[in-house]
């Protein structure tokens, strides 16, 4: 129902009636009436407090379906017809940084394209690719997490990414679920929810062991522009980038 639905995403946001109505442009006795379905709102005033909760497209067509309105924002699939132009843009850039390594990522971080580098190294894990997690490849005993070699550094940041993702998409979202499997695993209880430690340097480097050798990666994160598809918004493209040639 609606109002239970607006009374959730008010609480997790830790907003006040009162702070709510202000950011929505609201009145307190109005925004009342919704929360205790004494009132019921129109689809213009549900995207004006989805908004104000900063929702993500994706829980915004939740609020409009709780409160009995259509979807207005697009929920494709990856692989559908209507993600075909931004499958194509994404598979530019994943070939234009090859050979260094570039994967595609969802919301929850599964891996829905990747280049030949990237591919390279989850495959590290035996049957790991395309439709894998990379939080379980990084968070899970195996031979990814065994080859970086600042494991604590990099769980911990991906871990504060994460639970950011679950922040904004909610408890019920996939990367919600995906974080509570990164609990689980062992020597996650012992990171500080992805506090990092102090290395004197810019970027939080990547250390990973390939055939023996140390190499060192950061990495930048693509997101498109304007969305107007749940997941065309949610879809980002991490690049890894060598530190030293020896990487490269």
């Amino acid at each position: 129902m609606f109002e239970t639905t607006l009374r959730e995403w008010r609480n997790r946001r830790g907003m006040s009636q009162m702070a709510l109505a202000m950011a929505a442009d609201v009145s307190p006795r109005h925004l009342s009436f919704l929360e205790s379905a004494r009132a019921r709102p129109s689809t213009d005033m549900v995207l004006r407090l989805a908004e104000a909760l900063d929702l993500p497209l994706r829980e915004r067509n939740g609020m409009l379906v709780a409160a009995g309105f259509a979807p207005q924002f697009g929920d494709s699939d990856w692989q559908s017809p209507q993600m075909a132009e931004i499958r194509q843009a994404a598979r530019l850039l994943l070939e234009a940084h090859a050979p260094n390594p570039a994967m595609v990522l969802d919301a929850a971080f599964g891996i829905l394209d990747a280049n030949v580098g990237a591919l390279r190294l989850v495959a590290m894990t035996p049957g790991a690719g395309i439709g894998s997690n990379l939080v379980d490849l990084v968070y899970q005993p195996g031979p990814v997490r065994e080859a970086i070699v600042n494991w604590e550094d990099v769980a911990g940041y991906l871990m504060l990414r994460l639970s950011e993702a679950s922040r904004r998409h909610g408890p019920s979202s996939a990367a919600t679920q995906v974080l509570a499997r990164a609990r689980r695993q062992p020597g996650a209880t012992a990171l500080d929810q992805g506090a990092v430690s102090p290395r004197g340097t810019v970027l939080l480097p990547l250390e990973f062991r390939i055939d023996g050798k140390i190499t060192r990666w950061f990495t930048t994160v693509t997101s498109f522009g304007a969305p107007q598809d749940a997941l065309a918004e949610e879809v980002t493209i991490e690049q890894f980038h060598p530190v030293t040639s020896q990487s490269a």
